[in-house]
Order: C-alpha cells, then sequence, then structure tokens
C-alpha cells in the first residue's frame, strides 16, 4: 500500500508549546479518522524544533482530513506540511536541524502512540503529572472581543460565527468551544458546526478567507457577549484582517535613505542597482543598550504597519525577517506601499514557502485565547500561578528569570496579553524588569502584573511608577491572584475601548 508523509513542526518546543504539540499528537487518531498508519519523532535541542512525521495512507486520503491536519497543527503553534510537497529549501532546512536528533523515536503505530508519546514528552521536559487522554479532542479557545477578535463576525439570527483564517477546518466538522467572556470567572463551552469554508483563493475585499461556525446550544451568557463584540464592520474593505502587534523592528536603510545629519559610510561608488542589497528588518526585542526605535504595530496576511520616526518612501523595497507568534520565522520581501509622519505600510511579496508559514501564524493567532506569561524563579510558584490561569482560560508560557523573561518577550508580543512578574528576582529586579519592558517596547498594551512577599518599603509605588498595573501580595494565593490579573487585564482592555 502506498503511504504519504506529513511533518508538523514546533519551534521552541518547550513548556506550554511542548504540551500543545502532545496534545495535538494525543488527537491525531481521531483527527485522521483510523487513516493513521505511524508516527515518528525526532527532537532538536537546538534550537528545540520537534518534527512529528506522520504517515497516511496514499489511497483515497479525504482532502478533508489533511485540511484538518494542516488547521489544527496551526491552532497548536506549528506547521504541517506535507513530504512530498515541500520545497527544496524546506527540505534541507528540516535535515540540516532533524538528521541528527537529540532524542527520536520512530515507527509508533496509532494503538502505541499514547504510551510511548507519554514516555518521549516527559523526557523531552513536560510535567510528568500533566493531564493526558488517550481520546484527546482538539478545542478551539476563544477569547470574544481579544487582540485576536478582529477578524470575527456574529450573526446573531442564524447564530453563526465567521473566523476569519487562511487555514479550516473541514466543512461539516463538529468543533468543541471554549469560549472566554469578558467578566466571567471560567471559560464557557459550546459546540459548533463547520457550516462554511472561504478558502484563500476564493477571498476578496470584504470576503476574507476563513469558516462559520454555527453555534448549537450556546450559553446565553455567550449569546449576549457575541452581541456587545459585534464588529463594527471597520474592516470589511479588507480582504485580510490586521491583528495588534507590538514587536521591535530594526530597519536597515540603504546608503541613499540616510538623513545627512546622520554618521554614513565613507563616499564610494555606489553600486548596480541590480547587487544593491535590500534594506532589511527583523523583529528583535532590544536590551537596554540598544533600544529599537521602531515597530510592528499590526500584522495581516498581506503586510504590516512598521512605527518609525524615519518612514521610506512609496515603492521601496525591503526585506523582512519577522518573528512569528508560531515560533517560526518569516522571509519575504515588501514594498512600501504608503508612508506617513510616524510609519509606514509594508505590502508583502510572499513566495509559497513564506505564504505557508504566515498562514500557519495567522490561523494560531485568529480568535485565539488569552495567553499570559509567568515569571518567577522559584518552580513551585510558576507552576501554581500558571495552572491557575489556565483554569481562567489562559495559554499560559513561564520563565525562570528576568533575561529569559525578556528572551519570551521579543518572540511573544505579537501574542501576549499579561505578564505576572515576581518583584525580586536574581539578576534584575521586578522593578528594572517591568521599566525595561516599558521602555523598551513603548509597550503600553500589555497588562503587567507584579507580585512579591515583601511589599513594604514603598516597593507596590516604585513597581507602579515603573509601570506596573498591580501590584499584589503572594499572600492572596495562586487563584485569588489569577483572579486579581484577569481582573487588570479587562481593565486595561475597557480602558483601550474608551479612549
Amino acid at each position: 500500500m502506498s503511504a504519504v508523509e506529513y511533518v508538523c513542526l514546533f519551534v521552541r518546543a518547550s513548556g506550554d508549546r511542548l504540551r500543545a504539540a502532545e496534545r495535538l499528537v494525543l488527537a491525531l487518531p481521531r483527527l485522521l479518522e483510523g487513516d493513521l498508519l505511524e508516527v515518528e519523532f525526532r527532537y532538536q535541542a537546538q534550537p528545540q524544533l520537534l518534527g512529528v512525521f506522520v504517515r497516511l495512507p496514499g489511497d483515497g486520503l479525504a482532502q478533508a482530513k489533511r485540511d484538518r491536519l494542516v488547521f489544527w497543527t496551526a491552532r497548536a503553534g506549528g506547521r504541517a506540511m506535507a513530504i512530498e510537497a515541500m520545497t527544496t529549501d524546506d527540505r534541507a532546512r528540516i535535515e540540516t536541524y532533524l538528521s541528527r536528533p537529540t532524542q527520536a523515536q520512530a515507527g509508533v503505530s496509532a494503538a502505541a502512540l499514547f504510551a510511548a508519546s507519554g514516555r518521549l514528552f516527559t523526557e523531552l521536559g513536560a510535567p510528568p503529572d500533566r493531564r493526558r487522554s488517550a481520546s484527546e479532542i482538539p478545542v478551539l479557545v476563544m477569547d470574544v472581543g481579544g487582540p485576536g477578535w478582529n477578524g470575527v463576525r456574529w450573526n446573531a439570527q442564524d447564530a453563526r460565527l465567521f473566523v476569519a483564517s487562511p487555514l479550516a477546518p473541514p466543512a461539516g466538522d463538529e468543533v468543541p468551544l471554549l469560549v472566554r467572556v469578558p467578566g466571567a470567572g471560567r471559560p464557557l463551552e459550546a459546540r459548533a458546526t463547520v457550516a462554511e469554508v472561504r478558502a484563500a483563493a476564493q477571498a476578496g475585499p470584504g470576503s476574507p478567507a476563513g469558516y462559520v461556525l454555527q453555534l448549537e446550544s450556546a450559553p446565553a451568557a455567550l449569546v449576549e457577549a457575541l452581541g456587545k463584540a459585534a464588529s463594527d464592520d471597520r474592516n470589511d474593505a479588507r480582504s485580510a484582517p490586521r491583528f495588534p502587534a507590538n514587536a521591535p523592528v530594526k530597519v536597515t536603510r540603504p546608503p541613499e535613505l540616510q538623513l545627512e545629519d546622520e554618521p554614513g559610510p565613507p563616499p564610494t561608488t555606489p553600486p548596480a542597482p541590480a547587487t544593491r542589497p535590500a534594506p532589511r528588518a527583523l523583529i528583535e526585542y532590544a536590551t537596554d543598550q540598544e533600544l529599537a526605535a521602531d515597530f510592528v504595530e499590526n500584522l495581516s496576511q498581506g503586510g504590516a504597519f512598521v512605527r518609525t520616526s524615519s518612514p521610506a518612501p512609496v515603492g521601496t523595497v525591503v526585506e523582512l525577517e519577522l518573528k512569528l507568534p508560531s515560533g517560526a520565522e518569516l522571509h519575504t520581501r515588501a514594498t512600501v506601499a504608503f508612508a506617513k509622519d510616524g510609519g509606514m505600510g509594508l505590502r508583502f511579496h510572499l513566495g509559497p514557502e513564506a505564504e505557508a508559514v504566515l498562514s500557519s501564524a495567522m490561523a494560531h493567532i485568529s480568535a485565539r485565547a488569552r495567553r499570559a506569561l509567568v515569571v518567577d524563579d522559584d518552580e513551585t510558584v510558576r507552576r501554581i500561578l500558571s495552572d491557575a490561569l489556565r483554569e481562567r482560560g489562559f495559554e499560559v508560557l513561564s520563565a525562570p528569570n528576568a533575561s529569559e523573561g525578556l528572551s519570551l518577550l521579543s518572540e511573544e508580543l505579537l501574542a501576549l496579553d499579561l505578564l505576572v512578574t515576581d518583584a525580586v528576582m536574581p539578576g534584575m529586579s521586578g522593578e528594572e524588569f517591568v521599566r525595561l519592558i516599558r521602555k523598551a517596547g513603548g509597550e503600553v498594551d500589555l497588562a503587567i502584573v507584579c507580585v512579591s512577599g515583601q511589599l513594604g518599603g514603598g516597593t507596590e509605588q516604585a513597581l507602579e511608577r515603573a509601570g506596573a498595573d498591580a501590584v499584589l501580595d503572594k499572600a492572596l494565593g495562586a487563584e485569588l491572584i489569577a483572579q486579581a490579573a484577569d481582573a487588570a487585564l479587562e481593565r486595561k482592555r475597557l480602558v483601550a475601548r474608551s479612549e
């Protein structure tokens, strides 16, 4: 029997990203409806790259199953690709990283998948006491009115929810929903059926790619919240929604775009236009000594807006290297479509590989769950705070110190809503940490909550001056801290909407 092979790639596969990958693996038998032949795992410790190779029967594999695998892999933060359809560059890149894996396991049958994956993911760093299910079902987690809500439309008359996304589950699929409603203590459960899919090839102005969910017996609180958060149709003329982002970007301009008062290289004969390199933009978090001046303000399937004090002229071609929320890097060229005081809009020129990378990232952040980062040098505190936030519908990342926290922030600002950090840490105090975040990113949308067991001596006031939205005593306990942090995020959103 012939077979086809897919690879599901997860970049920076640690912490919650690793757990999301494991949940997808456990759901494979259900997603593929018995067509799973075997699975192979390869993991490379540097750069924390996990490859899950899935072998499927080549004859009669329905397109719906392929679409389902690609969509749910993207929602888990990964990217699924058919090996036979990969570009030469993609194959070479995967081979380079995974030819000599740090850990590997091959020939895992569907029947052995639960036990074998449990051992492997534990070895990779997943908590030994984590919850696992042999009948895992993927759940679509959403945050009503949240940052990933830009492409959502609600039709109250038909109880239909449209989610803009370049990837979609197949029509007819039942989709469990876990929806966070503002003001609710816990996310609400609902069920839906995929009633309609609009593929990217069918998208156009006012009709973005996406899928329609027919809600079934939705809780009254959810219906009410959807009505209040209904779109005002500001984005209806766009063929792809824009998602808010606030990530540092470095832009290197060619010599002819340097200002007269800027230091530049000695005068030389300019190279021919065909050999002149394009300016490059690289999203990366700056240190306190290397503060970035420019930021990506929003991101869409078609382009991005860069906030900058020195926008390039319309028509300038730039080369972009973006770190996407899924951890993948996007390499593409773009053209300055418009420029104004304070920024410039870039239109992407995407090749097939870049299109696939960006599509997976957009599917990951559209109508997504809220994301939180917990920073604390005490492993037990990190774990119980993370668990308490997950109970409130957050996806949670964690870091043991400010340095690793900054590294995660650099990669997650495109899709991070809340930071909960200890006020007393080795290497950098909570006050310094908060001040750096606010200063380095002009980061005003991120809700920052500081926790401490020592709030005397003006600590609370100092943290608030540095930019903390709330300062809490650790004595409150994890559940009340999570509740207060949730409330701080909601207050920040209400203020933002009223401005």
